[in-house]
């Protein structure tokens, strides 16, 4: 009988140990969070957004959220690898990269013009001579951050496809700093999300940029730029964090942060599979970015 009673608790005990991994890993919930963002726009600017967003998930979630602004979006998945980061605003392209090195996953995605999801352009100067993407064989354009689907990514895309691959490109800090160089004449054409030419501190210096530049090419929609939270991120916690961002963008100040910060209307909730397109089109131009 004892025999028995042995054999049936080592069962039970390996049954508890096979099924309920997750109590016994789950990290505590923190009550001091990171919250990165990258500066497609001037970093003073995007700060001053951040802090009061952070502050505002510091009242409504009851933790001390930091908001910090790091060089480029590696920084933010190295920051989310060796957790001092926990939540971050970032592009798609450098969610799934990132996703990839260290679990980070989305739980909210930015709504603009009704849709969750955005357009990268391709601008120039309208007194320049450039009308389509083959003049721009042999020109300067500036890109973004290697890990920007609107400013990097997609813009490659679209000139492959359209035979210009010997361009010269440069790489600039901001999508601000992309249009700014345009109107001045330093690079014959810019890739930035739409519409960066109506950034506050580029429309305050150039008033009239909507009539010196134009459009040669927009982008297919890209999946929306998501808020991402640490892997190991305590799943109350996340949970927390998610209401605390949606309610964000219902409130008045809030609506007005976010629009202030990177043109976002609303944010919705947001899962993995949303970038599945993405992913398909990082295999076809540049697939080195989905190896770990």
């Amino acid at each position: 009988m004892k025999k028995w009673i042995y054999l049936i608790c080592g069962a039970m005990l390996l049954l508890a140990t096979m099924t309920q991994p997750a109590c016994f890993a789950a990290e505590v919930p923190k009550q001091e969070l990171v919250m990165g963002f990258v500066p497609s726009r001037d970093v003073s600017q995007i700060q001053l957004s951040a802090d009061r967003i952070a502050h505002y998930l510091s009242e409504q979630t009851g933790y001390r959220i930091k908001a910090i602004t790091v060089q480029s979006y590696a920084a933010i998945v190295v920051g989310m690898s060796n957790k001092t980061i926990d939540i971050a605003f970032l592009g798609p392209l450098d969610y799934v990269v990132g996703h990839i090195k260290n679990g980070a996953y989305p739980i909210t995605a930015s709504v603009r013009d009704g849709k969750k999801g955005y357009n990268g352009i391709i601008i120039v100067r309208k007194d320049g001579g450039i009308t389509d993407l083959k003049d721009l064989k042999g020109k300067t354009v500036a890109l973004g951050d290697p890990l920007s689907a609107s400013s990097n990514l997609y813009p490659k895309s679209a000139m492959i496809k359209a035979g210009v691959e010997d361009v010269r490109a440069m790489t600039l800090s901001s999508a601000s700093a992309i249009v700014v160089s345009v109107v001045q004449g330093k690079v014959d054409a810019g890739a930035v999300y739409q519409d960066a030419r109506k950034n506050p501190e580029v429309a305050a210096r150039f008033p009239n940029i909507m009539n010196e530049t134009r459009v040669i090419h927009m982008t297919e929609t890209i999946p929306a730029d998501p808020q991402i939270v640490r892997k190991d991120l305590n799943p109350g916690q996340v949970q927390t964090l998610k209401r605390a961002l949606l309610a964000l963008s219902s409130d008045g100040n809030g609506k007005k942060w976010l629009k202030e910060l990177f043109g976002i209307d609303r944010l919705a909730a947001a899962d993995d599979v949303d970038y599945d397109e993405l992913r398909r089109v990082i295999r076809e131009v540049n697939p080195m970015l989905l190896n770990p």
